[in-house]
């Protein structure tokens, strides 16, 4: 859960999940709707379904008990490099590394190290390093010492080089050049699409399609969205043209948002719609234009499906 998001919004996450799915038997044996629900919000959703594969290999292959070599721990789905070495140092006092970018940092700036965080020559030249100084004994204490260094002192701005237990022998800093190291890499513009999202009533029924199962969003529902920032008179051609039973469609705003995926950005503009339904011939007739574009539920089990956080607007 704390790849790629804070830890205050993990707080609130964590101790749920942990009482639902207290072992790996029973995250394998889990639907992956619930897990997707109970993971709703944190975004990053092929973790989720990480922990599941990792949790039915478990099962399989180490009797339900996760194991504690690094090796070993590499063979599970869903955990790298860096999550075997947490694992193996914090859970099972392993003299394993666990090279992340807090440590790669420290390291960059420690030893002044002219090198680009992303590239893999880095991870190899910094997982040697740690290799050499991590201690036999706690090094899970360790690890711990260095993801703290990183996340309060040593950050990628404005480090507090004053208060670091290393700054005499921190090499960018005796140069006066922490925030030289490590070498930024040019970011590349990030690209933009534009969505419209419509949250279509029929009755008491709201229209939902669920994602693919692989991609972005895999396997999370959505509500319609169709490429581009519509006017409201192209929205209602849309309307006739798949819901050809309706007359006039209540149509109301719902307002822009914006959500930034780590490669991409998303635009939108969201509108409630209410198709009126007068009689039984009508309602079947948009029922049926409904479900050859996804699927109607109603409020309670609305409230059950795990959307993707991108759509939270609109939801």
């Amino acid at each position: 859960m704390l790849q790629q998001t804070r830890v205050p919004t993990v707080l609130n996450y964590y101790p749920r999940f942990l009482h639902r799915f207290p072992d790996p038997a029973s995250l394998a044996e889990a639907p992956e709707d619930e897990v997707l629900k109970l993971w709703e919000g944190l975004g990053y959703y092929s973790r989720a379904r990480n922990l599941m594969r990792g949790a039915k290999y478990i099962c399989e292959h180490f009797h339900g008990e996760l194991p504690s070599e690094p090796d070993l721990l590499l063979e599970i789905p869903g955990i790298g490099p860096y999550m075997a070495g947490a694992i193996a140092s914090l859970a099972f006092d392993k003299p394993a590394p666990a090279v992340d970018g807090n440590c790669i940092r420290i390291y960059c700036r420690l030893h002044a190290l002219p090198l680009v965080p992303s590239e893999g020559s880095t991870y190899k030249e910094i997982y040697s390093r740690i290799k050499k100084d991590i201690p036999e004994e706690q090094p899970g204490d360790f690890n711990e010492a260095l993801m703290d260094l990183g996340s309060l002192i040593c950050t990628p701005k404005a480090p507090k080089c004053e208060a670091c237990p290393l700054n005499d022998q921190c090499s960018a800093f005796l140069l006066g050049k922490q925030e030289d190291f490590p070498v930024k890499k040019e970011k590349k513009a990030t690209p933009v699409e534009q969505h419209t999202i419509l949250k279509i009533f029929i009755g008491d029924k709201i229209l939902v399609r669920k994602r693919p199962s692989t991609g972005l969003l895999a396997g999370l529902y959505e509500l319609v969205d169709l490429p581009g920032d519509m006017t409201n008179k192209e929205i209602q051609n849309w309307i006739h043209e798949n819901f050809p039973a309706t007359t006039s469609p209540d149509i109301r705003s719902m307002g822009k948002s914006r959500h930034v995926f780590s490669h991409l950005r998303w635009e939108m503009i969201g509108y409630e719609i209410h198709l009126p339904v007068s009689d039984s011939s009508t309602k079947k007739a948009l029922t049926k234009s409904a479900v050859s574009l996804g699927e109607l539920v109603s409020s309670e089990k609305y409230s059950t499906l795990a959307f993707a956080s991108a759509i939270r607007t609109y939801r």
